[in-house]
């Protein structure tokens, strides 16, 4: 099997063309690059992929094989620690061996690669991100069989810090956070003066609200997220998800506390992304229960030689993740 990373290099820049391919646990979202420019994108439920897949590059008439993949799921998990100064061409190896201490898995059953986000005299800063060899060389297989050739996978975290150090450099000065409102579940990194200090996943999931909303208000479930996308629907679906979303923010104060803590600082702002953070009026629920100020996290796609912008609007929280993976 060729040999793939796990993610891509931060800030690390593409002129080829290929796809850029976010699969989520329920849809599947990605960016179309041609030329070094992104052309068109597109987002299809999940299911059936392999043939959602073929559905894509017919109906965008995709001419390119190659794709870049982020992936997020409880199989991958991604750690920050200190770890004692080597030689770089030794890190991996010897990284291998001390797997157990901080990771819930078998070192066997898993991928790995890490940077090195910071380095001191003694000993560097690492990031080690993880994922199951199932997951990996499942996904592989189905882009295998469909002739795709994947240049790069990478994990849905790692993507938002790259957007976020991209268009965010004066935000590197401060603590911040971007918080990703999943549809399974949804993940919180801390950055630290932009440095990764943490990736923390949270039970938290759109699918919890959306159940709960599609039962209230007797709408199918697989037609709540056309109600939720209407603006004149945002104030009441706020109120009938407070409960949820309160929850929400307390399991990220948590996050916010251990920081706290451990650095002796406050975080100071959190950028929302994912689907839900395109809810007018969630940004002050979040303020709120967080004392911090809250953003969206913008990608700043320049798209409107490629399409309506007006129509990705209503959706570009839904693609930072794709954006990150084509930066």
């Amino acid at each position: 099997m060729k040999a793939i990373p796990l993610f891509n290099k931060f800030l690390k820049k593409e002129t080829q063309d290929f796809v850029g391919i976010n699969i989520g646990n329920y849809y599947v979202k990605g960016l179309i690059v041609r030329g070094g420019r992104i052309r068109d994108y597109f987002i299809k439920e999940r299911k059936a992929f392999p043939d959602a897949l073929k559905q894509i590059w017919q109906e965008k008439n995709i001419t390119t094989n190659k794709v870049k993949i982020s992936l997020k799921d409880h199989s991958t998990l991604v750690r920050y620690f200190n770890f004692p100064r080597l030689d770089k061409n030794k890190i991996k190896q010897t990284l291998f061996y001390e797997l157990n201490k901080h990771i819930p898995f078998s070192p066997e059953e898993v991928y790995f690669d890490f940077s090195i986000l910071e380095e001191n005299p003694a000993d560097m800063f690492l990031l080690l991100a993880v994922a199951k060899k199932e997951l990996i060389n499942n996904t592989i297989d189905i882009f295998e069989k469909e002739k795709k050739e994947i240049l790069d996978i990478s994990l849905d975290s790692i993507c938002l810090v790259n957007v976020f150090l991209n268009y965010y450099k004066e935000e590197r000065k401060i603590n911040t956070s971007v918080l990703d409102i999943g549809y399974g579940f949804s993940t919180l990194t801390v950055l630290k003066n932009g440095i990764p200090f943490m990736t923390r996943d949270l039970t938290f999931g759109t699918k919890d609200i959306l159940s709960i909303i599609s039962h209230i208000k007797n709408i199918p479930f697989e037609e709540i997220d056309k109600w939720v996308s209407l603006s004149e629907n945002h104030k009441e679906f706020l109120e009938l998800s407070q409960d949820n979303v309160t929850a929400l923010c307390k399991e990220v104060k948590s996050s916010f506390d251990y920081f706290e803590v451990n650095k002796g600082e406050r975080i100071e702002k959190v950028f929302l992304t994912g689907g839900l953070s395109s809810v007018i009026g969630i940004d002050a629920l979040f303020k709120e229960h967080l004392e911090s100020t809250v953003l969206s996290l913008d990608n700043l796609l320049n798209l409107k030689s490629a399409f309506s912008p007006e129509q990705f609007n209503s959706l570009k929280n839904t693609f930072a993740v794709s954006s990150g993976l084509v930066l």
